[in-house]
């Protein structure tokens, strides 16, 4: 796969997981992602395929798509990073202010 294809494949990938995060928790035909991603319905079968296997998507009985928790499960880890480097930041606050008295 060239560097082109590769890239566009992943701004699709990225249209179709912004698509599947409004649709919770019905979920979305591939139809409906394909309109909302702007591609093509086998760009959606062959791309919710890697996805579903990767562990981001799932698809329902009914025929659906949608995300899975592990979009949750990151989420809470960006904020525990956003926490430490807010403490992080008020230490060396801290210590700056402590050192210039």
């Amino acid at each position: 796969m060239s560097t082109d294809k590769a890239y566009a494949s992943i701004k699709t990938a990225a249209a179709i997981l912004d698509a599947l995060a409004g649709a919770l928790p019905e979920g979305l035909t591939n139809g409906d992602i394909a309109q909302a991603a702007a591609c093509t319905p086998s760009q959606v079968t062959r791309l919710t395929a890697a996805l579903a296997d990767a562990g981001w998507v799932e698809k329902l009985p009914t025929g659906r798509f949608r995300i899975t928790t592990r979009f949750g499960r990151m989420t809470f880890r960006v904020m525990a990073g956003f926490d430490r480097a807010a403490r992080q930041l008020d230490d060396l606050k801290r210590n700056y202010t402590l050192s210039n008295d």
